[in-house]
């Protein structure tokens, strides 16, 4: 059992994961665990862990990178480049708009965990869904972009979202409901 007169104050957690916010207040919230989600996004979309060694001072947290690129509306540069070609914009756009959500400053005003599954799904759709290209636009993004497909979704845990607004049957049982390759 913990001694309630000790109180660790070191911060606990990897570094390029830790939210800004437990690192000013080492408080940790569920909008925590949402910031480090954020950079886990960045990691899959670019293929990169959070901290580098770069001589560019802007590529070494990947956080920092990913969201410059993301308000420049460019997020499209820094994607892994086996991705490229294969993902819808809208697709994309989304993503990148629920990861910019996902590493806000403030916990506060980051989703939780729900709203961010939904948001994923939402962009998955988006994804599977053919572009309409005219014939005089380039062609490099055509149907194929369609072409990525994701194993199911298994073992998706009733108690993976414990978000004191929502109670675990009912995330349970959105989520239960949840099938990747025919979404909603």
């Amino acid at each position: 059992m913990p001694d309630p007169d000790h109180i660790s104050m070191s911060l606990k957690g990897s570094f390029g994961y830790l939210d800004p916010e437990y690192f000013r207040t080492l408080q940790l919230t569920n909008k925590s665990d949402v910031y480090s989600f954020g950079v886990v996004l960045l990691e899959v979309l670019c293929a990169r862990p959070p901290i580098v060694n770069s001589k560019q001072r802007e590529e070494i947290n990947l956080a920092e990178w990913g969201m410059f690129w993301q308000k420049e509306g460019q997020l499209e540069k820094i994607i892994d480049p086996l991705l490229v070609g294969h993902i819808n914009q809208n697709s994309l756009r989304k993503f990148g708009e629920i990861t910019e959500k996902c590493l806000k400053p403030q916990g506060a005003d980051r989703p939780n965990m729900l709203d961010v599954c939904w948001d994923l799904e939402y962009a998955l759709q988006l994804q599977q869904t053919p572009t309409h290209r005219e014939a005089h636009e380039d062609s490099t993004t055509t149907a194929a972009s369609t072409d990525l497909t994701l194993p199911p979704m298994q073992n998706l845990s009733y108690n993976m979202f414990p978000d004191d607004d929502y109670s675990d049957s009912t995330a349970f049982a959105v989520f239960s409901q949840l099938r990747v390759n025919d979404s909603r």
